[in-house]
């Protein structure tokens, strides 16, 4: 990819556009047949695109106001806007249908739309989607696209248009292949997980090579090698240990200064130790449980999805301290790998029985008890093979972690690009490759 110089100013044969010069809202209706199948499609929030939403006969399509989209269409969700619902239609969706509740798009001649998909994708034109919106809840605002329409952007000459999106779009292929690898492994360790804690790697023979187990048994309603043994998780974890509800303010901390976790601290199997609070000064006698490690930290409250999300900690932050809706784990005397309990935990059956145990009224949050977790079932396993089971989960853990990195690295390069690229601030050079 070959950059022109650096320049502070945007271009001077740049143009402000107003943005319905740049698009015209267009409207196919479609006579609805109850025997034809028609395919449905949604936006995703956060500029994550336009996918298959379903495919179903006129008949069961209740809503009969229907429109046509194309490729090359800019589309928005009119309801989800405001977070980032939009993105240009591929070539696969195109005939595809949404209801009046998209607003569809078409280019002007010398307009490239991808060029404009990334632009509004800028924090400065990102905002002008939540300045033409209104309402008091942000998920109920009302689009109200004729304002939006009329809003002014930068836009250069069209083959430079062409030149920048094309650049920006072999990172965004780059980034799908990221994220293609990634479900794949996670999908493998949903598997190895299912796998290994429902039959085990076995044990080791003279030789010191590990052969699976032969014979089962029923032990509370699961199929487990007949060499372990049916518990609950008070075999392993001793007491769950809080911390309390301070004030704090909604930033990292500094020097001299503590912070408290958020329960957004524990996604997905892993400790994201930036996603904390800081403690305000008259409440830091308060904080007493700190991140400690060797230990796991589990989601006591959370949304039914996620409640009971759980991570192992590989090191101690002791200037990190828990808030009252996570807890921490204090081991047993029970020689056991806590790195396999912390992935017995994450592992998508146990995830779901702490789901049923958790109760609540509201829809939006369910609370686990002490009692309920710990009593989850638990199977009592040798420390050999759990240590075993710890390493090939482990290992692949790794693999995901590192193709995560890779991500945000690329994440990375694509917002610095951007930036640039999209501000007129480093200029592409037309009729040079991108691999030049």
């Amino acid at each position: 990819m070959s950059l022109g110089r650096l320049t502070q100013q945007a271009p001077a044969n740049w143009v402000t556009k107003v943005i319905g010069d740049v698009f015209t809202v267009v409207e196919r209706p479609v006579k609805m047949d109850d025997e034809t199948l028609y395919r449905r499609v949604t936006v995703k929030r956060r500029n994550g695109g336009i996918e298959l939403r379903d495919i179903k006969r006129g008949a069961e399509i209740k809503v009969k106001n229907q429109f046509e989209i194309k490729a090359g269409d800019f589309l928005i969700s009119e309801r989800q806007i405001v977070h980032g619902a939009c993105g240009i239609v591929p070539p696969e969706l195109a005939g595809a249908l949404v209801s009046n509740e998209y607003l569809v798009l078409e280019p002007r001649e010398g307009i490239d739309a991808s060029f404009f998909n990334y632009l509004f994708q800028l924090l400065k034109y990102a905002k002008l989607f939540l300045i033409c919106s209104q309402g008091v809840d942000i998920e109920k605002f009302l689009f109200k696209p004729r304002d939006w329409l009329k809003k002014a952007v930068p836009a250069p000459p069209l083959p430079e248009q062409q030149k920048i999106a094309a650049i920006l779009t072999v990172v965004d292929d780059k980034l799908d292949v990221i994220a293609r690898q990634i479900e794949i492994a996670l999908s493998l360790k949903r598997g190895l997980m299912q796998t290994l804690f429902s039959r085990g790697v076995g044990a080791q023979d003279a030789d010191n090579r590990w052969v699976p187990h032969s014979e089962f048994k029923d032990s509370d309603g699961r199929r487990l090698p007949r060499a372990w043994e049916g518990g609950t998780l008070r075999a392993y974890v001793a007491s769950l240990r809080s911390g309390v509800s301070v004030n704090a303010e909604d930033r990292p901390h500094g020097e001299g200064e503590i912070g408290v976790l958020k329960v957004s601290c524990v996604q997905g199997g892993s400790f994201l130790p930036s996603n904390h609070k800081t403690v305000v000064p008259d409440e830091l006698t308060r904080a007493a449980e700190s991140v400690q490690q060797g230990r796991i930290i589990i989601s006591r409250a959370n949304t039914p999805a996620l409640v009971g999300e759980s991570a192992y900690i590989h090191e101690s932050w002791p200037d990190l301290f828990l808030p009252d809706k996570l807890w921490q784990t204090e081991p047993t005397d029970t020689p056991h790998s806590v790195r396999w309990l912390s992935f017995y935990l994450q592992s998508p059956f146990v995830r779901q029985e702490i789901r049923t145990a958790a109760t609540g009224t509201s829809g939006s949050m369910k609370n686990i008890s002490k009692a309920a977790l710990l009593g989850i079932f638990m199977p009592v396993v040798p420390l050999a093979e759990q240590l075993r089971i710890a390493e090939l989960l482990t290992a692949i853990t790794l693999k995901i972690d590192a193709l995560e990195s890779k991500r945000e690295l690329y994440q990375s390069v694509k917002r610095g690009l951007m930036q640039k690229l999209l501000t007129g601030e480093w200029r592409v050079k037309l009729g040079v490759d991108m691999a030049d």
